[in-house]
């Protein structure tokens, strides 16, 4: 009974190191990503070319914009588009053939009749 115990004991610790371990390596805080279980699901739904605009940061001076899981401020590039204008619920970004403009609740916001 004695080696059955410690060989509980000892898969108990074994396993409850691996979950504090992998706890570890999540930040809650981090936007989503490519490996997270909710954009990988909507990564199935929408083309891969396609800019998502998953949140909008306003500080006392610098309004940054997370897009496709990079954080932008104005003037900064993503693929060809340049970030010109951060506002309340969307972002202008501009290449030098086409203006974009993204909004965070596109398609997850549904208006009732």
């Amino acid at each position: 009974m004695f080696k059955t115990l410690t060989f509980n004991s000892i898969f108990f610790i074994i396993l409850l190191t691996s979950i504090v371990v992998n706890a570890q390596d999540v930040d809650p805080t981090k936007p989503l990503s490519g490996t997270d279980f909710l954009s990988m699901s909507k990564a199935q739904t929408t083309p891969k070319a396609e800019l998502i605009l998953e949140s909008i940061i306003h500080g006392v001076e610098v309004h940054t914009a997370v897009i496709n899981g990079q954080v932008l401020k104005i003037g900064d590039f993503i693929r060809q588009y340049e970030l010109v204008a951060v506002n309340n619920t969307s972002v202008v970004l501009r290449s030098a053939e086409k203006r974009l403009k993204l909004s965070v609740f596109s398609s997850v916001v549904v208006k009732s009749k």
